[in-house]
């Protein structure tokens, strides 16, 4: 326990707390079971450190662990958790809950036994919370971590502070928005890095390293947390690396079952559940037709990669400046909402609204009937009334 302490303690105190993420204050800290999941590099570790260090700094009461510790290997979470309150204890933080087995049954036990004990867990994205609710889902309160909007970049890197705006808001009001916050910043100078290396919370000023580490991430990702998906045989890794750089080359696109299938060596309905699980890991976003129920053996209508970082970073050459495009406004936009595909050049947002996103040499040349069609350029830092400001989909969250 007193390793577990000073490791905790030395982690606490040197995070920082200059910035933090918009969950942060939106997370009821004192309820009794909390969940944060999301994608590897977009923060969890950190929120978990400054909430510690924030409310109650190298106080006992308050202790960080990670379940790949050395020290916890083979021991029952909840008789952890015994010993922790017995020497003072009162919330514990829990990284990488994954890797605990049977982890959800640990916290329904801490959660029923230990009631005085407040439990805060991260994990990956890729973790099956689906299955695990039937035990949690009266119990935890359970928080998505993203990577960062380009709101929160301009906070992160002291740029900006802006509010959030809710999407009809943006599509009502988005001249008064962008009149408003282009007295503090030029946008339009900003979006270019965020677009290039601006989706994860790295202190690093080196693109080679920020290139690095994010590729980190994809393969840690591929090869250390799919393995918990249910029914992802591990053994096929480098299959699925395979069938990411497919999707590099190509996205978006609609993909090709029987040609990638032939390529990679794997079973179409195989194929189809490696897309489930990419998507899942947040890597990629899959696009079905709009008005679509989507079944677990159904062809994606369109593919892209999860963010603009990993469309520069994982493709041989430059993706095109719409393709880019295309990637920041649905990032943003699938992180609240369902995007789905009208047609070649049109999306529907929560089967409400109507979506193009442009950029000059782009003409659109269809439209849906009796419906209004908004159209986002990343051309303008203030729009007009038929074009709007691409950044401002980044004030989403």
């Amino acid at each position: 326990m007193e390793q577990l302490r000073l490791k905790s303690n030395h982690l606490v105190s040197g995070v920082s707390t200059s910035y933090v993420r918009t969950l942060h204050p939106e997370i009821d800290w004192e309820k009794p079971l909390v969940g944060i999941i999301g994608p590897r590099g977009v923060g969890k570790t950190t929120l978990l450190l400054q909430q510690i260090k924030l409310s109650y700094g190298v106080d006992p009461r308050a202790l960080y662990i990670t379940l790949d510790d050395i020290y916890l290997a083979g021991r029952s979470l909840r008789e952890f958790t015994a010993e922790f309150r017995s020497k003072g204890g009162k919330h514990l933080f829990i990284d990488d809950i994954q890797k605990q087995p049977q982890w959800s049954l640990e916290l329904k036990n801490i959660f029923e036994t230990l009631p005085d004990i407040k439990i805060t867990f991260a994990g990956s994205s890729t973790i099956e919370m689906v299955k695990h609710y039937a035990n949690l889902t009266q119990r935890a309160r359970i928080h998505n971590l993203s990577t960062l909007s380009f709101r929160e970049y301009l906070g992160f890197k002291g740029v900006a502070k802006l509010p959030r705006y809710d999407l009809q808001t943006i599509l009502s009001s988005h001249m008064d928005i962008a009149a408003e916050h282009i007295q503090q910043f030029s946008p339009n100078l900003h979006l270019d890095d965020y677009l290039t290396r601006g989706n994860y919370p790295l202190p690093t000023e080196s693109y080679e390293d920020y290139k690095r580490q994010v590729e980190r991430f994809v393969s840690d990702t591929i090869e250390m947390d799919m393995r918990y998906l249910e029914g992802f045989d591990s053994r096929n890794v480098y299959k699925v690396k395979q069938l990411v750089n497919i999707i590099a080359q190509n996205s978006p696109f609609k993909p090709n079952l029987v040609h990638i299938s032939e390529e990679i060596g794997v079973h179409r309905n195989t194929l189809i559940s490696y897309f489930f699980h990419l998507e899942k890991a947040k890597l990629i976003n899959l696009i079905y037709p709009a008005g679509v129920n989507v079944s677990i053996l159904q062809k994606p209508h369109r593919v892209y990669l999860s963010n603009s970082n990993l469309a520069n970073m994982l493709s041989a050459m430059p993706p095109q400046r719409s393709i880019v495009a295309q990637n920041f406004a649905i990032q943003h936009l699938s992180a609240l909402l369902p995007v789905t595909l009208i047609n070649k050049n049109i999306f529907e947002l929560d089967s409400n609204w109507h979506m193009v996103v442009s950029v000059p040499e782009q003409r659109i040349r269809k439209t849906p009937t009796g419906r209004n069609i908004y159209t986002f350029s990343d051309v303008y830092e203030v729009g007009t009334s038929s074009k709007i400001p691409l950044w401002v989909l980044g004030l989403l969250y």
